[in-house]
């Protein structure tokens, strides 16, 4: 066996269960963590009456499939700044969203030293990501939308001692 997954927690989201877990390649101690989701009706059980740990079994084996490629995805500490916000504000939402709309971007400008130039950094970033389906910018209402699966697309490498990561 060449990766051990471990898996963190999980939360259902409208038939949507995400999954935060540990990947570490045996041959190089190298750590990723990531997070997944599939439908609730995906995943070999029924998860409305399934215990805890049947569910946590098939969720292993839905991860397990992955081999590796998480080492694959985009490291979050290489993000910009504004990604990193968007990304972090995501996770840690209990509706896996990030709305930021015109006001409350001015104030972010203030408060974290944003500036107009990192809108340009951001979607550069959906387009080299691939994120343009997650992530939209100055749509009319918000200055910047972050949508759920966004979470899914990163290895989150950051320390999580640190204090940037505020999860």
């Amino acid at each position: 066996m060449k990766y051990q997954y471990k898996l963190l927690n999980y939360w259902n989201d409208q038939d949507d269960l995400y999954v935060n877990y540990t990947v570490e390649n045996l041959e190089t101690n190298e750590i990723a963590n990531c997070i997944d989701y599939h439908n609730t009706s995906d995943i070999g059980c029924d998860y409305n009456t399934a215990s805890e740990e049947v569910i946590e079994n098939h969720l292993y084996r839905l991860i397990e499939k992955n081999n590796g490629l998480e080492f694959n995805m985009p490291k979050v500490s290489k993000l910009s700044p504004l990604l990193k916000y968007v990304y972090d504000r995501v996770c840690e939402s209990e509706s896996n969203m990030c709305h930021i709309d015109y006001n409350e971007w001015e104030e972010l400008k203030e408060d974290y030293d944003f500036l107009d130039d990192d809108i340009s950094t951001l979607n550069n970033e959906i387009k080299k990501y691939n994120l343009d389906d997650l992530i939209t910018v100055d749509d009319g209402e918000y200055m910047i939308c972050g949508y759920g699966c966004l979470q899914t697309m990163f290895n989150d490498d950051r320390d999580k001692g640190s204090d940037e990561l505020e999860r």
